[in-house]
């Protein structure tokens, strides 16, 4: 089982967290003893590979799902989901009278991850006309996103989602 897999279905896993941990740890270290038998290093040069690798593994895990993007100059960074979530939330919800629901951001461009797409849905105070804030959503989004990610937002799909009495 692919450690990305159990992290990346959303699924509840049948284990426990620190079963799945010992799980996962166990097929790790499988891997590992795998590829060092190929070329059979002295066990001093090994000294704390394992952990090493277990540890970085585990950080990836513990910061969830990642985003993949690209800087202007074409260089790759991932930046965790839940942190471009944000972003996008938090310049929705500037926006008067309008707060972010959901938030979907996708790598996008040429080269992909070199721009990005978002979708969200938003509720509403009532009496807000549509459109025009629809305009006001989508720039203070692509101000942010470019801002803090340092990528265009190359599209902004809004659904109202819901109507809101204050």
């Amino acid at each position: 089982m692919d450690v990305n897999e159990q992290v990346g279905s959303g699924a509840e896993p049948d284990l426990t967290s620190a079963e799945s941990q010992r799980e996962s740890d166990a097929q790790l270290r499988g891997v590992i003893d795998e590829y060092m038998s190929t070329f059979q290093p002295e066990p001093e040069d090994t000294a704390g590979v394992r952990e090493r690798i277990l540890q970085l593994v585990r950080d990836d895990l513990y910061r969830g799902p990642s985003t993949n993007l690209q800087t202007g100059q074409g260089h790759p960074f991932s930046i965790s989901t839940a942190s471009v979530r944000s972003i996008v939330r938090n310049a929705v919800d500037a926006v008067d009278g309008i707060r972010a629901r959901s938030v979907d951001v996708e790598p996008a461009g040429d080269p992909k991850g070199s721009a990005a797409t978002v979708s969200l849905t938003v509720a509403m105070r009532a009496g807000i006309s549509f459109a025009p804030t629809a305009e006001a959503i989508r720039r203070s989004v692509s101000a942010e996103v470019l801002a803090e990610l340092g990528i265009p937002a190359n599209r902004i799909d809004i659904n109202a989602e819901d109507v809101y009495v204050d």
